[in-house]
């Protein structure tokens, strides 16, 4: 309970911290949600000309990216912070982390806690909203039970690869290409039906780097898209059982690379 209440309060001073000026965190709060806005805006655009991408209409891309949006929003949320790591290992920052008696990974994220993710849950909430109204989604209480469990699955599959890369740096020490690649490039794959790709981009983003459980598969079950299964109808709700296995792994990957870590001597 006492180490629950010295993270909080590491979270509030990390929130304060980035509300102290308050003009500022408006103006970047405002350029995340136009990024995304426009990137979902350019999705309409393209719907509007071609009218569907591979069988999917304005309404089902929408959900689309109110998943993808949602997911991001949390793991930007809890773990920000990892996507400069190697710049606080070269720097000696993190060697506090292992001296103080609570868990490294756990003072990283709440001493970096991301507010502005807001952005991402307000434009979320109504690509989901919205994509799930237009695309004629019939809710039961399965689908309503599963959508959290979803989401949470879609996080802990983006937070695995933040964490597995970040853990990367304590071998490499520089992993900002890796991270520019794996966090955010592959986000622009998962942005379209992954079934528009050829077989082989479709099998890495299944089970080579499987992406495509952010959304695409829960997607194709919320929309009963039955004809479009790609390898297996069972992987539309194996999206919380892969990012359970991924998140897994990417913490005992960070485990050992923090038995492998060297002070920068800084």
């Amino acid at each position: 309970m006492e180490t629950l209440k010295i993270y909080l309060a590491l979270a509030m001073r990390s929130i304060q911290s980035r509300m102290e000026y308050k003009a500022s965190f408006l103006m970047f709060l405002v350029a995340i949600f136009f990024f995304y806005l426009a990137q979902l805006g350019l999705l309409i655009v393209v719907l509007a000309r071609f009218k569907e991408i591979h069988g999917w209409k304005v309404g089902e891309i929408a959900f689309l990216f109110g998943l993808l949006t949602f997911a991001q929003g949390f793991t930007t949320l809890f773990f920000n912070a990892l996507v400069n790591f190697d710049q606080m290992l070269i720097q000696g920052e993190f060697d506090r982390n292992l001296v103080r008696p609570l868990s490294p990974l756990g003072q990283i994220i709440f001493s970096r806690f991301e507010a502005s993710t807001v952005a991402h849950f307000f434009l979320g909430t109504v690509a989901l909203y919205y994509g799930a109204k237009y695309s004629g989604i019939e809710w039961n209480l399965q689908k309503m039970i599963f959508l959290p469990f979803v989401i949470a699955g879609g996080v802990m599959i983006l937070s695995a690869t933040r964490l597995a890369v970040s853990a990367v740096a304590f071998w490499t020490l520089r992993n900002s290409s890796l991270v520019h690649i794996m966090v955010f490039s592959s986000r622009e794959f998962i942005l379209y039906p992954v079934s528009i790709y050829n077989h082989g981009v479709q099998f890495f983003l299944t089970f080579l780097f499987p992406i495509a459980f952010v959304n695409f598969y829960p997607a194709q079950y919320f929309l009963d898209k039955t004809g479009e299964n790609l390898f297996n109808p069972a992987l539309q709700i194996a999206t919380p059982l892969v990012g359970g296995v991924l998140f897994a792994f990417s913490i005992y990957v960070w485990k050992r690379g923090i038995d492998h870590y060297q002070s920068s001597g800084n």
